[in-house]
């Protein structure tokens, strides 16, 4: 239940921002989460079985399941993955191009407000545990 109730939050502070965009960007930037989605789609069919083994294992870490992953890439998924990096970081420059001074500012505050918040850095798994050099981490479940 309490992960329902972060997921309103996120969703209502994304459509507080939705608010102040144009319709042209809002359009801009639901063509370019189909597109994105799509091409995941098509990234997640092209895995091989032992690709697959490796997203599936829960001995490993993040790290470790994306070292090993991107080992095994053929030629086609890194071009894939390559072109989609390529395509969110040229469709965030010009979503930021098309932003008025007013929506910088207003998105600034709520980015602001959002990264202060009291609840920031606390998932499902609970608060971070500090380490002696004072960065958090989790305990995984996997």
């Amino acid at each position: 239940m309490l992960f329902n109730v972060k997921m309103v939050a996120q969703e209502s502070n994304y459509d507080l921002i939705k608010k102040e965009l144009t319709n042209e960007q809002k359009k801009l930037l639901q063509k370019e989460q189909e597109l994105l989605k799509s091409n995941r789609e098509a990234f997640k069919t092209s895995l091989t079985k032992g690709q697959l083994a490796i997203l599936q294992d829960k001995n490993l870490s993040k790290d470790e399941i994306r070292n090993r992953l991107t080992a095994t890439f053929s030629l086609e998924q890194r071009n894939m993955v390559q072109n989609q990096q390529m395509r969110i970081r040229d469709t965030r420059e010009h979503f930021r191009k098309s932003l008025t001074g007013e929506q910088r500012k207003m998105l600034k505050e709520r980015i602001d407000k959002i990264r202060n918040s009291k609840d920031r850095g606390e998932l499902k798994e609970g608060p971070r545990n500090q380490r002696i050099d004072g960065k958090g981490h989790r305990n995984r479940g996997n």
